[in-house]
This record gives C-alpha cells, structure tokens and sequence, in this order.
C-alpha cells in the first residue's frame, strides 16, 4: 500500500513538472512573439510609406509618358511587391506553426481535464479546477479558430498579390496610351497597397490578440500555482 502511494505521488508530481514546464515555454513564446509583432508593425508602416511615395511618382510618370522614369518607377515597385509576397509567405509558415501550438494546447486543456476529473472528490477546489480547466479550453479552442482564419486570409492574400505583381511586371511601353488606361481603369497599385493596408492592420490586430494570450496564460500559470499549493 505504502508503495502504491509513493508511485501516485511520483505520477502526479511528474505530471506537475510537465505542466509548468508546458507553460514556462507558452510564457517564453508570447514574449517572443509580442516582440516580433512589433517589429512587423514598424517595418510595415515604413514599406507602405514608401510603396505610396513611389506609386505617386510612377503614376506621374504614365501619365506625363515620361518612359524612363515609369521604368525606373516600375523597377522599384516590382522589387517592393517581390518582398511583399515573400514576407506573406514567411508569414503563412509562422502561421501554420500557431495552428499547430493551437492544437497542442488544446490538447493540453484535455488532459489536464481528463487528470482533474479522475481526481474529482466535489471540493470546493474540484469545482474550482473544473471551471478553470473548461474557460481556459475554450480559450484555447477561440485562439486556434482565429489562428486558422489568419491562415485562410492569408493565403488568400498571397494569390492577389502574386496576380498584381504579374500585371505590373507584363506592362508593356510600346503604346504608352494602353498603359495609361491600364493604371487609371485598374488601380493596380491601389490594390497592392490594399493588400499591404489589410496585412498591417492584421498585424495590429494579432499585436492585440498576443497581449491578450499573454494575460491568459499569466492567468493559467496563476492558477497552476495555486493547484499545485493546494495539493502538496
């Protein structure tokens, strides 16, 4: 009997270890990602800055058909677009990483309810547990649907912007007139930059959605602390 105690006091305690370290690492990545959020944020806002200073000169540009200059113009924006759709493809493989930490927590939740439900004796403490246990799932659960809908729009965003780089990079200057009628009826710039407004305010809303994990996950480790307390 003594044995058997000792061996469930070794299974619990390794199950605690295992907790605290899970959420020492989820401390440790909405740091790191807080971080990376807000250097986005100010290398988005600068790009855009200057894709719309550019975008105003190669407009003047076509509409003056001064070819040398559109070129010129034309030149800088593709590298601009080119860097843009790269960085969405940075962003969808981070994104694909989130669904799958998403996942992972969920799939921590479960267990976590799973040990808290075989341990149920209707304390006060279980009842506690419990409902702790259930709001941090859905927690959980609300995070990974967001994080699957950024994925969604996200690549959504790639295939836009891979087809305006490609009208841009066709643009032809041997009928100058065509290429007016292109810019003014098309407003293929404006589009890019939309793309370029929805990611910046996208990582403004994901800057915001990190913040608010964070507490979460303050929150969690709180009451961890305390279970652990009341248990030892």
């Amino acid at each position: 009997m003594k044995k058997f105690r000792i061996s469930i006091i070794g299974l619990l305690l390794l199950s605690s270890t295992a907790s605290k370290a899970q959420n020492v690492k989820e401390a440790i990545q909405d740091h790191h990602q807080i971080r990376v959020d807000k250097t986005t944020l100010a290398r988005d806002e600068a790009e855009l800055k200057a894709f719309d200073s550019h975008s105003h000169d190669f407009k003047m540009a076509i509409n003056t058909k001064n070819i040398g200059a559109a070129k010129k113009n034309q030149t800088i924006l593709l590298g601009s677009m080119s860097r843009e759709i790269s960085q969405t493809e940075v962003k969808i493989a981070s994104a694909k990483k989130e669904v799958v930490q998403s996942t992972r927590e969920i799939g921590t939740d479960k267990r976590e309810n799973r040990r808290n439900r075989r341990q149920y004796v209707g304390s006060n403490d279980d009842h506690r547990d419990i409902a702790r246990d259930r709001r941090n799932t859905r927690d959980d659960i609300r995070d990974k649907k967001d994080d699957v809908l950024d994925l969604k729009e996200l690549e959504a965003r790639l295939g836009h912007q891979r087809a305006l780089f490609q009208t841009i990079k066709n643009i032809s200057y041997s009928d100058m007139n065509k290429v007016v009628k292109l810019e003014l009826h098309k407003n293929i710039l404006q589009k890019f930059m939309g793309t370029m407004k929805a990611d910046l305010a996208e990582t403004k809303e994901e800057l915001r959605e990190d913040k608010r994990e964070l507490g979460e996950d303050r929150r969690e480790r709180r009451d961890d602390r305390r279970e652990r307390r009341e248990k030892y």
